[in-house]
């Protein structure tokens, strides 16, 4: 992973009977301490249905800033104050790639990823496909190669920033199935 990788930690913890709400308050009071840290840019949570497991993700620009987050004093200091909270270890995950543009989403089905997916990148594709044509149309001519190149990029960076974060929201319910 490249430092300057934006960087989404999940992190699962089993949360002792009777205690949901406590630890769900602690996660909007830690969202809150995180968000002032530089390159913060999200913490949402999910509690799956009846289940003792409950996800946090914390999102960061760079694993930089994740460090910085995840070494102060103020995390220490919350995550101390789950004693009695929560049960057991945590488990810890870092996303860098595909993965996180299902990052809301803590364990989508890979089939379910995959058609999303591939649904978002054929509308994109058709979407786009004019508006590529007069861009060639008009460009001077410029090897094939660079006309593909141009194209995923816009796409990737369209479906990493704009399309995924919407869709997975929209999506979530049936992700999380």
């Amino acid at each position: 992973m490249n430092d300057n990788d934006s960087v989404t930690v999940v992190v699962t913890r089993r949360v002792m009977p009777g205690r949901k709400q406590d630890y769900l308050d602690w996660v909007r009071k830690i969202g809150e301490v995180a968000r002032q840290y530089p390159g913060h840019q999200g913490t949402t949570s999910k509690v799956q249905g009846d289940d003792d497991k409950c996800h946090v993700v914390f999102r960061f620009d760079t694993i930089e800033h994740l460090r910085a987050w995840e070494e102060s004093p103020e995390r220490a200091e919350w995550v101390a104050k789950l004693e009695g909270i929560v049960e057991g270890d945590s488990h810890i995950k870092r996303l860098t790639g595909l993965e996180v543009l299902f990052a809301g989403q803590p364990h989508p089905k890979a089939h379910k990823m995959a058609l999303v997916l591939t649904v978002a990148i054929f509308i994109l594709a058709v979407t786009l496909n004019p508006l590529f044509v007069l861009l060639a149309a008009a460009l001077p001519p410029v090897p094939d190669w660079l006309l593909v190149l141009i194209r995923i990029a816009v796409q990737v960076l369209l479906l990493v920033y704009f399309i995924m974060p919407r869709v997975t929201r929209w999506l979530a319910p049936w992700l999380a199935r």
